[in-house]
C-alpha cells in the first residue's frame, strides 16, 4: 500500500472515531412540561408538588402534552356527572372553557383559517387554564359528592367527610383518585399516597367552614387533592 493510501485510511479512521463520540442531538429540544403546585385552597404555588411515582419514570424531554379535544374530554371523563345527570364541565360564563366560544382557539384549537396545527408544546397561557379548569371542576366535584352518599361520590367515596374518617380511610381514597384519575395501582404506602396526603391534610387544617360552608373541611381536602391531580403532568403528558 503506498504511503499516501494509507495516510488517507488512517484519516478516514480518525474521523469515524471522532463521529463516534459525539452525542446524537435531540429529536426534540423541547423541555417537559412541570405544572406548578397548587394547595387546598386553589393558590397556585412556586414550587411542583412531586407526586413520586414508586418506579414509574419521570417525563421524558419530548414529551408532549394532551390535545386541547383530548384534555377536555379526559377531564370530563374523570368529573362524571351531577346529581342531574349532566357533565360535569369546566364553565365560563355558563359555557364550555374549552370551547371554541371560550377558551378553546386561545389554548391553541386551531381553527382551519388562520391554523390548521395544534401545538402541543405547553406555554404559561395553557397552565393558568389548566389551573382555572382544575379548581373549577373540582369544587363541583365536591359540591355534588356532599349531596350524595358513599360509593356513589365520585371525589371520595371511600372516606366519609363529616371528620370521622380513620387513616386508613384516607389512604384508601387517595390510592381510588390516583387510579381514577391516572391509571395507576399504587399501595398504601407509595410515594404518591403520602404526598397527596400531605395536600389532603393541609387543605383540612386551612379552613374550618370552607366557601360559605357548602363544603366541609375534608371535602374542602378533596378538592386540594383533585387540583393537585388534574395539574401533574402524569395527567397531561401525552
Amino acid at each position: 500500500m503506498s504511503a499516501s493510501r494509507l495516510s488517507s485510511l488512517c484519516a478516514l479512521i480518525a474521523l469515524a472515531a471522532a463521529a463516534c463520540t459525539k452525542e446524537a442531538p435531540s429529536a426534540d429540544p423541547q423541555e417537559p412540561w412541570e405544572a406548578p403546585a397548587v394547595a387546598a385552597n386553589g393558590e397556585t404555588e412556586n414550587a411542583p408538588v412531586d407526586l413520586g411515582g414508586g418506579t414509574l419514570p419521570g417525563p421524558a424531554r419530548g414529551v408532549r402534552r394532551l390535545r386541547i379535544d383530548t384534555l377536555q374530554a379526559a377531564m370530563s371523563k374523570v368529573a362524571g356527572n351531577d346529581i342531574y345527570g349532566a357533565p360535569i364541565l369546566w364553565r365560563v360564563n355558563t359555557r364550555d372553557g374549552f370551547s371554541d366560544l371560550a377558551f378553546g382557539k386561545a389554548l391553541g384549537r386551531p381553527d382551519y383559517q388562520t391554523s390548521t396545527e395544534e401545538s402541543t408544546v405547553s406555554n404559561a397561557l395553557y397552565l393558568k387554564f389548566v389551573g382555572d379548569a382544575a379548581r373549577d371542576i373540582c369544587m363541583q366535584m365536591a359540591k355534588n359528592d356532599m349531596k350524595r352518599s358513599g360509593d356513589s361520590r365520585a371525589l371520595f367515596p371511600k372516606a366519609p367527610v363529616d371528620g370521622t374518617a380513620t387513616d386508613a380511610q384516607v389512604n384508601e381514597n387517595l390510592q381510588y383518585l390516583v387510579l381514577r384519575f391516572l391509571g395507576l395501582r399504587v399501595a398504601a404506602d407509595d410515594s404518591m399516597v403520602t404526598n397527596l396526603r400531605a395536600v389532603y391534610d393541609a387543605g383540612v387544617a386551612s379552613v374550618s367552614s370552607p366557601n360559605g360552608g357548602e363544603i366541609t373541611a375534608a371535602a374542602e381536602g378533596w378538592r386540594g387533592v383533585c387540583v393537585t391531580l388534574f395539574e401533574s403532568p402524569l395527567f397531561h403528558n401525552d
